[in-house]
């Protein structure tokens, strides 16, 4: 990606595409720079960060800690403390790349030596701002460059410790941002799934360049061993996913200025707007359609009036269809929607109850887990039955219930009163008569298309009706053509809307569904709880039984009572008991407590009896709203079954991570111990580093001595080389002045030529257009003068086909001369239309004639202006331009008349189209206004009858919240009660401890002790304190509790009441005002409605007119129609033949022309060859200040190299990997034993000089 290091790779071939990306970015930018001038600005900044184990690191500040992801509404995301740093070109760009990519963190593996082990993201932010009188307009937009770390597998890696850590990190968010890549996909495809961006803080980060308004690029890197063909197979995978994903860029643009510019811009596109709206109606008023009040019989043809009316009719009864098809679908909606509120309503209630009894269940089982009481139990039995009851009365007498009866009633009423409204009888009277007419024409036209055509007809007169029917068929056919576009618009629109409404009615199934599922959950339970009470009402009626067939057994029950209650038995006397015991019943006694007991049981039964028929009753209502409520249910088990498989892989999940958790702890432990152990070695290691460098310290200091004196020598040269260096410092610089004025020379050189060889370049286009524009203009000229011969004859062929067929069809019918007549007309009309052409062609004739002498006389001028002088040719390139755009001009004035003639032609058929569309349109008006009354109606009343039913609820709500007060006031004075008497209790026991006390003190003191005898006795003999029970309290706890839960409940219903209220209130002034716009439009409508029907009545009176008037004057029109067709036949003879000289005048004039276009091409090309000598000349010059510049380059590239080295060692004394530190310690051991051997050879060098220096003054003396 950024390609080789060795050199700069802005200036080799083989650079990557980070550079190159870099270079045409600021290519773009200085380009735009240069076209706006100073109107356009641009800002860059850059900055570089890493996701490393899932912790967010700024590569530009290595200081800094870990950083935050923030989001906010305008910035979007962004991570809060990143360094950015602004940039002015490519090369700063590439420089801020560089040092980040310095700072990553990288490490050895068994695979890769220098692997990266974060995630890498850098970028570029740009915003360019645009200011054109006093409007600011700015946009923003950003590259980010993602270098994503590779997955690892641990077998083939054999990472262990931090490395398998970040591993396991990188997999991690790897994996994430495939299944971001799913789900986008599966969005795409028009699937409705959750992104999971905030899983991982690469997709966090990454999220408007995966899924939001951004394009994204992948380049995918793969092995080409077979090894590794699972690893390929598994990225391209990825890549054909990313790539099915389809985001939509949108420019991030704002627009900033002064209001009032921005005000009269608006103005002038106001302006702009009603002139193209009314330039079109004005020609409205012109033509008038074929079925208005003031066009004559014979241009009005009848053919073409039975054809419209049957598309009409036609037409019509495709809409009647459509409003059919959509009334019913609107009704269905209706009905689900109904549906849906009703199964909400009743959910939500039956959800509250559920969750008010499990909350108070739990509550019991957790304040006396496992010790509930039979009267407990029979307590939570009632108090369940009672809840059952209310639930009863509730979903018999539902507020629901009522308000949907009353809407079905008031609505029946409603629509009973709109029938019998005298407006809406007349309007149905009156379509359905102007629908029997309709259809009464309808045949009568459909009949006069089925007669054959009689045999008097001659064989021109039936061309003539094909023609006319052909006419019509291509009518007919645009308008289908139209109709056809206007019906697949409306079925795209009607396609998305139905879209729409089946994905909202998918997520309302599915709620639906899961409250089903939870409501059967529910049902099995009150299910199971029935049950229960049946089987314990079964045994304790077989334990009655079982007494009733024993009588002795009862009598000793009953007589087992008379002990316990007796005050012998109180004072410990039980000495009659045994007697009671032995004596025998008597018979009597037996029968009567049989009896009695039986009576009892059957009054039980019968009891029992009645009851279970009122239950069997209640069940089998239950039962059909248990049938409703099934569906439910089913959906609320399959919710819960989804919650528990959630909850399984949950907890799986949790296990796994638990286990991985602790194997990481362990692996955590080994490398621990790893590393304490190799800290150690390396310990010792610096200890014996730290030995050898004194005993190398006390040899350098020797060393150094001795080497000073050699230092003060090398200080003499060096001032020698830097004088040196000074004079080769001074020549560089005048050398480079020299190089930069030749390289301004040689700008302005390229800057001319440039120039030059795009002024010749626009010289030899506009000469080349010149001449295939003339070129083209004659071979249109002359296939019109072709097509104007040919229609010259077939006209004359036409005409005296026509007088022969007038000689010989006096004695036709009337409808004969009739249809004469309309062919007449469109003959007169052919006619017409061919004089004007022939006057445009004359026009445009003369047009080029006199381009043709402007022409020749600026050709002429610059044949001249060339022989005179070549600098004058400047001059001639601005005059030809000058010509040039005139004529473009004066094309486009041509063309813009073919297209108003054009126009005109639309807009007349468009005009008689747009009555047939009235009234249809109309029909549809009608039936809408309806439509919407009866809505209007409805809703008024549905929101009267919901604002009643808002009411009865708050006054049900306030009274509940009285009464509950009321119950926590005697609750509280009862409360208040027993305090008072416990603290009495509490002030008595404690004086008679204080009594105790003195008696005990009295005794101690007068030496008198006496044990109690007392205590060995009775205990009924002792006093009793009165102790609370310890449920009690317990129980008032509870109770408050849930009282002051179903306050806050009530207290929230009210909120939502009021809230509803309010928003009803807003809903019926809105309504309120729609119903008044809706009566305004009526109005209009109905005006409208009423001007069409003058209008028509018009149109049919002056038909009738026009028939009574048109027999009379048929002959006389016969006439004098064939006299006025020959003289306009002489006439137009005489005019063909003027415009054939004129057309051959202008042929030769364009032949002189070419011949002067031939000379000025040969002109040009000598200025080319004068051209192509120059440049060849600049290219001498280039080459050699390319020369100079590899000079300079190597220079460049020598202190680079130096740099590089610099950032070499840095990093090898930076690196963070273990092994690689001990290779390096290897290598400072290798270093020192080799200083260390040189010390030894310079210690027995200094020695022999030592020597050599003792022995020199012994051989003195």
């Amino acid at each position: 990606m950024l390609g080789p290091s060795e050199l700069d790779n802005f200036t080799d071939q083989l650079r990557g595409v980070i550079p190159r990306c870099f270079e045409y970015l600021f290519f773009l930018i200085n380009r735009e720079v240069e076209r706006s001038g100073q109107s356009k600005s641009f800002l860059c900044k850059c900055s570089f960060i890493e996701i490393y184990n899932e912790q967010i690191y700024d590569l530009l500040d290595t200081a800094s800690a870990s950083l935050f992801l923030r989001e906010n509404i305008k910035k979007g995301l962004f991570v809060e403390g990143a360094v950015e740093k602004f940039v002015n070109s490519a090369a700063e760009a590439y420089q801020v790349l560089s040092t980040g990519w310095r700072n990553r963190r990288v490490a050895s593996t068994s695979m890769n030596r220098e692997s990266s082990r974060s995630h890498a993201v850098f970028t570029m932010m740009l915003e360019s701002k645009e200011s054109i009188n006093e409007v600011v307009n700015i946009r923003m937009s950003q590259l980010n460059l993602v270098d994503l770390a590779g997955s690892e597998r641990q077998k083939d890696t054999n990472t262990e410790g931090s490395r398998l850590k970040e591993a396991s990190s990188i997999n991690r968010s790897l994996m994430c941002l495939g299944q971001v890549i799913m789900a986008l996909v599966d969005v795409s495809n028009g699937k409705n799934r959750h992104i999971c961006y905030r899983e991982s803080k690469l997709t966090f980060l990454l999220r408007d360049s995966l899924g939001g308004n951004a394009k994204t690029y992948i380049i995918a890197n793969v092995h080409p061993g077979s090894k590794c063909f699972g690893e390929t197979l598994s990225t391209l995978q990825f890549a054909q996913r990313a790539k099915l994903i389809k985001n939509k860029a949108v420019i991030n643009e704002d627009t900033q200025g002064n209001v009032r510019q921005l005000q009269a811009e608006v103005k002038k596109l106001k302006e702009l707007l009603a002139q193209a709206v009314t330039s079109p109606g004005g020609d409205y008023g012109r033509d008038v359609a074929p079925g208005g009040p003031g066009l004559p019989i014979d241009i009005q043809p009848e053919g073409s009036y039975k054809a419209k009316f049957m598309a009409a009719a036609r037409h019509w009864k495709k809409c009647e269809d459509e409003r059919r098809m959509l009334l019913n679908k609107v009704a269905q909606l209706e009905e689900a929607w109904t549906q849906k509120d009703k199964f909400i309503h009743s959910s939500r209630m039956i959800v509250k109850f559920r969750e008010d009894h499990i909350y108070r269940l739990e509550k019991k089982l957790r304040a006396e887990p496992g010790l509930v009481s039979d009267k407990e139990s029979q307590v939570v039995i009632d108090q369940l039955k009672d809840e059952i009851k209310i639930l009863r009365d509730q979903v018999e007498h539902h507020p629901k219930m009522t308000r949907y009866a009353a809407e079905n009633f008031a609505l029946r009423e409603e629509n009973r009163q709109l029938r019998s409204l005298p407006s809406v009888v007349n309007a149905e009277e009156a379509a359905a008569q102007v629908t029997a007419d309709l259809e009464d024409h309808f045949q009568r036209a459909m009949e006069t298309e089925r007669r054959p055509e009689g045999a008097s007809s001659t064989p021109v007169a039936v061309d003539n009706a094909s023609a006319a029917a052909i006419e019509k068929l291509k009518a007919q056919l645009l308008q289908k053509q139209t109709d056809l576009t206007g019906a697949l618009q409306a079925y795209e629109e009607y396609k998305e809307v139905t879209k729409k409404q089946m994905s909202q009615l998918q997520s309302e199934k599915r709620y639906l569904d899961k409250s089903n599922r939870h409501l059967e959950n529910i049902l099995e339970a009150t299910n199971a709880y029935k049950k229960k009470e049946v089987s314990e009402l079964n045994r304790i009626h077989v334990e009655t039984i079982k007494i009733l067939t024993t009588p002795t057994k009862a009598y000793n029950l009953r007589t087992r009572l008379v002990p316990f209650s007796s005050p012998e038995h109180l004072n410990g006397s039980d000495h009659g008991t045994d007697d009671l015991w032995s004596e025998p019943p008597p018979s009597d006694m037996a029968e009567m407590a049989v009896t009695e007991e039986l009576c009892q049981v059957q009054e039980q039964a019968s009891h029992f009896q009645t009851q279970f028929n009122e239950e069997e009753l209640k069940n089998s209502k239950l039962q059909q709203q248990i049938a409703k409520l099934e569906e439910q249910i089913t959906v609320m088990s399959q919710e819960s079954d989804h919650k528990d498989e959630l909850l399984s892989t949950e907890r799986a999940n949790r296990n796994t991570d638990q286990l991985n958790r602790q194997e990481t702890a362990n692996e955590l432990q080994q490398s621990l111990q790893s590393e304490q152990q190799a800290a150690e070695v390396l310990r010792t290691e610096i200890r014996d580093l730290r030995l050898v460098l004194q005993s190398s310290d006390k040899e350098l200091a020797a060393v150094r001595s001795e080497l000073r004196e050699g230092h003060s020598e090398q200080q003499r040269e060096t001032t020698q080389l830097s004088s040196s260096l000074i004079s080769t410092q001074l020549q560089l610089d005048k050398i480079q002045l020299e190089w930069e004025q030749l390289l301004e020379q040689h700008r302005t050189l390229q800057d001319s030529f440039d120039q030059l060889q795009a002024e010749a370049k626009f010289d030899a286009d506009q000469a080349q257009q010149q001449l295939q524009d003339k070129q083209q203009e004659i071979d249109q000229l002359k296939a019109q003068l072709t097509k104007l011969n040919s229609s010259l004859q077939m006209e004359q062929e036409h005409t005296s086909i026509l007088i022969s067929q007038l000689t010989e069809n006096k004695e036709s019918t009337l409808k004969e001369r009739i249809e004469t007549m309309e062919q007449n007309t469109l003959l007169r009309k052919q006619v017409s239309d061919l004089t004007v052409q022939n006057q445009q062609q004359a026009s445009k004739i003369v047009d080029l004639e006199q381009n043709s002498n402007s022409a020749n006389e600026t050709i002429k001028g610059l044949e001249q202006k060339t022989e005179q002088d070549k600098d004058v040719v400047v001059d001639l390139i601005n005059q030809t331009r000058d010509l040039r755009s005139e004529l473009s001009q004066k094309d486009q004035t041509i063309v813009h008349l073919c297209e108003d003639i054009n126009d005109i032609t639309a807009k007349y058929n468009d005009a008689c189209f747009e009555r047939e569309d009235l009234q249809g349109q109309n029909f549809k008006i009608q039936a809408e206004i309806c439509d919407l009354k009866e809505n209007v109606e409805r809703r008024v009343a549905s929101n009267k009858i919901e604002v009643e039913v808002l009411q009865e609820e708050v006054v049900y709500a306030t009274e509940e919240v009285e009464r509950l007060t009321k119950v926590l006031d005697e609750q509280n004075s009862l409360l208040q009660e027993q305090t008072a008497q416990k603290d009495i209790m509490i002030q008595n026991l404690q004086q008679k401890l204080q009594k105790q006390q003195e008696a005990v003190e009295r005794t101690i003191r007068n030496g008198h002790f006496k044990p109690l005898v007392d205590l060995t006795g009775t205990p009924k003999s002792l006093p009793r304190t009165p102790c609370t029970p310890g449920s009690f309290s317990r129980d008032l706890s509870h109770v408050l509790e849930s009282q002051e839960r179903e306050l806050e409940n009530r207290r929230s219903s009210m909120m939502t009441m009021e809230v509803l209220l309010a928003e009803l209130n807003a809903e019926r002034a809105a309504k309120n005002d729609e119903i008044q716009r809706l009566k305004m439009q009526l109005t209009e409508k109905e005006m409208v409605r009423i001007q069409i029907q003058a209008l028509l009545d018009q149109f049919y009176n002056k038909e009738n007119q026009l028939i009574h008037n048109g027999n009379n004057k048929s002959d006389e029109l016969n006439d004098a129609f064939n006299k006025t067709m020959l003289k306009e036949l002489q006439e137009e003879r005489a005019d063909k033949s003027n415009i054939m000289q004129q057309l051959s005048e202008t042929q030769k004039r364009l032949q002189a022309q070419e011949s002067l276009l031939g000379q000025s091409q040969t002109c040009v090309q000598e200025l080319t060859n004068e051209l192509k000598n120059r440049c060849l000349e600049l290219r001498d010059v280039g080459q050699r200040t390319q020369e100079d510049e590899k000079c300079v380059q190597e220079n460049e590239l020598l202190r680079k190299q130096n740099v590089k080295l610099s950032e070499e060692n840095g990093k090898l004394v930076g690196h963070k990997n273990h092994k690689q530190r001990i290779e390096y310690l290897v290598n400072l051991k290798k270093d020192n034993t080799k200083l260390q051997e040189e010390n030894e050879k310079l210690k027995t060098e200094m020695k022999l000089m030592r020597d050599n220096s003792g022995c020199l003054p012994l051989e003195m003396t």
